[in-house]
């Protein structure tokens, strides 16, 4: 199913969590969306659970702000996400490390 709401990130995002690999941790992971879809929603995950909501939280571990369809591309890894990080085609907040571990809590 293509995704082209937020609604539709987030739903992608509850499927595809795979809680034994988050279990002991702790993060909010922020992303601010522009481009053909402007919005902001977070990813709570708190010992293997996960919480997904519209919206921006108060305390994040990571804020992520991102073209949508770069980050599509970079989850579907059509595109690098490193090599886009590096070339300056999105920033990163806060702690990168957790954003980088983050990528094996998410099955695709």
């Amino acid at each position: 199913m293509p995704i082209a709401t937020i609604d539709d990130y987030m739903r992608l995002a509850r499927q595809s969590f795979l809680p034994e690999r988050a279990r002991g941790r702790r993060a909010v992971l922020q992303y601010h969306f522009a481009g053909r879809v402007t919005d902001s929603c977070y990813a709570q995950i708190d010992g293997g659970a996960l919480l997904v909501a519209q919206g921006t939280h108060p305390y994040p571990t990571a804020t992520v702000r991102v073209h949508f369809d770069l980050w599509l591309r970079i989850l579907s890894y059509q595109v690098d996400g490193l090599m886009a990080y590096q070339a300056g085609k999105y920033q990163v907040e806060g702690d990168q490390e957790t954003l980088m571990e983050s990528d094996t809590w998410f099955g695709r």
